[in-house]
């Protein structure tokens, strides 16, 4: 088993210098695991810092814009959201930071069958459907407070539960501050949030890839 995976499978995260897996962030995302095509969505997508009013609310940044985006799984709304996703720095902005917390921790003092029974919806319908969601899937763990919703009152009282205990918790700082620089987050047992993007910040340029498994 790699150094690199059992970083990955310990941690959590793994920061690392991209150029020693290829010269393009799809070549790097190739290179470490498989990457997940999204039928009508980019592979490698770009990220930007832009002002919210620019942007429809579909997103965190037609949301939030420059400011802190809240914790969050990525897609929290699918049914089995991506194992992996990989962020690659193209333009650096040593003023803005990835934040990264562990999931597990979140829902310790959770009760499994209040887990079980809290169910949550997508904001949005997902391929003409609204299926109910739980937070703890028996493998991993979701979240987002923008794009999923609770159904049932356990599920309300979960949401301000997790929220609360959100802002307490000790986030791991991880800045991009090289280009080519990447860090891969577990998507399963990991939340992860950017801190707000001060004037200094606004050339920053990250790419994204999401991936299913990562190479042992």
């Amino acid at each position: 088993m790699s150094l690199f995976f059992t970083k990955i499978a310990e941690d959590g995260y793994i920061k690392f210098d991209g150029q020693l897996f290829g010269k393009t962030t799809l070549e790097i995302a190739s290179n470490i695991g498989a990457v997940i095509n999204i039928p009508g969505v980019s592979a490698v997508q770009e990220l930007l810092p832009t002002k919210k009013e620019t942007l429809e609310t579909s997103s965190y940044s037609g949301n939030y814009g420059t400011g802190e985006f809240p914790f969050h799984s990525d897609m929290a709304h699918w049914y089995r959201p991506p194992r992996y996703l990989l962020l690659c720095c193209k333009v650096p902005a040593i003023s803005v930071e990835t934040r990264i917390i562990k999931s597990q921790p979140i829902f310790e003092d959770e009760e499994q069958y209040d887990l079980r029974r809290a169910l949550f919806r997508p904001r949005r319908r997902l391929n003409g459907r609204l299926s109910p969601l739980r937070l703890f899937e028996g493998d991993f763990y979701r979240w987002d407070s923008l794009f999923i919703q609770p159904i049932n009152k356990l599920a309300s009282s979960l949401r301000d539960r997790v929220l609360d205990r959100l802002t307490v918790t000790q986030y791991e700082a991880v800045v991009l501050g090289r280009k080519n620089e990447c860090v891969l987050i577990d998507n399963w047992k990991m939340f992860h949030s950017r801190s707000g993007v001060p004037s200094n910040g606004m050339n920053r340029k990250l790419e994204r890839v999401y991936l299913s498994e990562v190479n042992e």
